[in-house]
């Protein structure tokens, strides 16, 4: 029983400290750490541990970097419907997917619009982009990248880490020679595995998220662009004439819509005037 402990405690330390000690030429095994009292199961064993980096705590240099892209695009263009499905059609033809799709227009069809979220691999990303870009007007365009490089090498080395303690305590497990020892492993065979599925499915995630940019591309018809600053004198005095000519057809309107008004009032002060005028000749042929 004493060994069956000093050897289960033995694969609890490799588990805490295997990540730290990455480095060494050999792994460590259960002799490495035999001790007469074996030691509790805590999560820090399993999930604490600095990923491999440099003397300064960053990212060697040699390392492969993993980086997240998102961004978002927004085309005018003269049919965001059809656009959308030429958008897709890229997309797809890239290696890519649409994750989601929304259509939307004002009652009656006006002020079609459309979006879409989707996935291309960061290997295709400038090449897609510039095909959907030729859809339509490009209004604007952002794009940003995270680094995770330093997260993709700690949950690597928790999930190396976890497995050899994992093989360790299977071995212990075809070894074990009692009841009470089988259910003890088994314990704690249990527990490792949890953690490791867990980090394994952390692991594929953030693989997920670095190996397709994000993107959201925004589809609007011509009448929803924003309007644009003039560029240079010839266009200001164009977009001043335009100016000018927009406010006196705006006071057109105005006008025509005043009209109306001005008709009542003037309706009504004719038959006020008219009463008191009347008021007036009674009064006169009173006296």
């Amino acid at each position: 029983m004493r060994r069956l402990w000093a050897v289960l405690a033995g694969s609890i330390l490799t588990v805490g400290l295997g990540a730290c000690a990455g480095t060494t030429d050999r792994g460590m095994g259960p002799d490495d750490f035999v001790t007469e009292e074996a030691l509790p199961f805590t999560e820090d064993m399993v999930t604490s541990g600095p990923a491999p980096t440099d003397e300064m705590g960053a990212v060697s240099a040699d390392t492969d970097r993993s980086l997240i892209v998102t961004g978002s695009l927004y085309l005018t263009v003269d049919d965001p419907f059809v656009a959308a499905n030429e958008v897709e059609d890229i997309v797809v033809e890239a290696g890519g997917r649409v994750d989601s799709r929304s259509e939307s227009a004002d009652i009656g069809g006006d002020n079609p619009q459309a979006y879409l979220w989707v996935r291309i691999p960061a290997s295709q990303l400038d090449e897609t982009l510039e095909q959907i870009e030729a859809v339509g007007v490009v209004e604007s365009k952002t794009l940003s990248n995270q680094d995770v490089t330093l997260q993709r090498i700690d949950l690597e080395a928790r999930v190396e880490v976890l497995e050899d303690a994992i093989s360790r305590l299977r071995d212990l497990l075809d070894t074990a020679a009692t009841t009470s020892d089988i259910i003890e492993i088994e314990a704690a065979l249990g527990d490792r595995q949890a953690e490791l599925d867990s980090l394994q499915a952390q692991l594929e995630y953030l693989g997920d998220q670095v190996e397709f940019a994000s993107i959201g591309i925004d589809l609007r018809g011509p009448e929803a662009a924003p309007e644009r600053e003039p560029d240079g004198f010839v266009e200001g005095i164009v977009a001043g004439w335009m100016g000018m000519l927009a406010f006196f057809a705006g006071s057109i309107v105005f006008a025509g819509m005043l009209v109306p008004w001005l008709a009542g009032l003037a309706v009504i002060a004719l038959a006020v005037w008219l009463l008191l005028r009347l008021r007036r000749r009674n009064r006169s042929s009173e006296n």
